[in-house]
């Protein structure tokens, strides 16, 4: 004979998985005659368990608690826009928070450590930039490997570089430039400026020394607003700049626009070429922002996230918002982002050492 809890808890089972679709599940059960019908009733019983097994599973899916995007960089620059943005889409699709906590400081060193040590559930995640695969090259006494200790989501925007002039540089064309630029660099009279040393922008700078040997100084900034307002008062020559802090600038006609340092012009700024078209190397001096999690990470939540951004970033609204900004949406896959670290991660540690490029422990 059945026992009587045998009966009973399949019945609570039916009851609760009635309760789940709001009373919406009709289930009859005729009077039982016998062992054969109440044994039925059971096994009907026993697959709702497990129906409403599962349906519990996918409701306590990811993320079931807020999600934290780490930003190296303090409130207010592009990097946190970019987070906010993406954040705030998240937050209306999971209708879960997602948070934007802003931990500037050691050359994004605090950040990153930060998101390394966090639990891998993929509810503490990194916004990076070019620093997180820069970094180890430039500091010999790093605590932690982030290529190891890291795992990608998803590529965010690219943040093109851009050959820009100021006053004492009276070339029009990158043609006019490089002429000018020769002819002080023999003369040891040529400088240009960087959001600091050993940014991308520094590096930028760097690069074209080292493809047109030239000599040009190097003077470093705290920041890209300082440093375009240093280029448009004759402090230095030209520099490698984001759009965003030198538009104003480049609007006012105190600094000039003249090539972006990519493989193709800007797509809101179809007039401005880029510099291969001058006879220089094929190349992308573009820094970028990615979202990277801790690499035990479960593959299933990097795949959701990576969904979920890409449709994001394919929103005409998003797209339009991030490029007014001098960013160009990008995305794909983990796999996609992971090949792109590892070439980028080549391309300037060779810009580096041919530099020597150090920076202060």
């Amino acid at each position: 004979m059945l026992a009587r809890s045998d009966i009973i808890l399949p019945f609570r089972i039916l009851y609760r998985l009635n309760v789940y679709f709001k009373g919406k599940l009709m289930i009859s059960i005729p009077k039982l005659g016998g062992m054969l019908r109440v044994a039925a009733v059971v096994r009907a019983a026993c697959v709702a368990a497990a129906i409403t097994s599962g349906m519990g599973a996918a409701h306590a899916a990811y993320p079931d608690h807020p999600v934290t995007i780490v930003v190296p960089f303090a409130a207010g620059g592009a990097s946190d826009i970019v987070a906010r943005v993406v954040a705030q889409q998240l937050n209306d699709e999971y209708h879960q928070a997602f948070i934007v906590e802003n931990k500037p400081g050691g050359s994004t060193q605090i950040a990153t450590r930060f998101v390394i040590n966090a639990p891998a559930d993929g509810h503490t995640l990194l916004l990076a930039t070019t620093s997180v695969v820069n970094n180890a090259y430039l500091y010999k006494n790093l605590n932690y490997d982030a290529a190891r200790s890291l795992r990608p989501v998803i590529g965010l925007v690219d943040v093109p570089a851009f050959l820009v002039v100021g006053p004492t540089m009276p070339a029009k064309t990158v043609t006019e430039f490089l002429s000018i630029a020769h002819q002080r660099s023999d003369s040891n009279k040529l400088s240009f400026g960087s959001a600091g040393t050993a940014s991308t922008l520094h590096l930028a700078g760097e690069w074209l020394n080292q493809v047109e040997h030239l000599k040009g100084v190097h003077i470093p900034y705290k920041g890209s607003g300082p440093e375009v307002v240093a280029l448009a008062s004759g402090e230095v020559d030209y520099s490698f700049e984001n759009l965003a802090p030198a538009q104003p600038q480049i609007t006012s006609q105190r600094i000039r626009l003249l090539a972006i340092a990519g493989p193709k012009r800007f797509p809101t700024l179809p007039d401005v070429p880029p510099l291969k078209e001058f006879g220089l190397p094929d190349t992308d001096m573009a820094s970028w922002f990615v979202l990277l999690a801790p690499a035990k990470t479960p593959d299933d939540v990097v795949d959701k996230l990576n969904a979920s951004v890409n449709r994001i970033l394919a929103r005409p609204d998003i797209q339009k918002r991030l490029l007014d900004l001098g960013l160009v949406p990008t995305g794909g896959t983990p796999q996609q982002l992971a090949d792109r670290m590892k070439a980028d991660s080549q391309k300037w540690i060779a810009i580096i050492k041919a530099g020597n490029v150090t920076v202060d422990q």
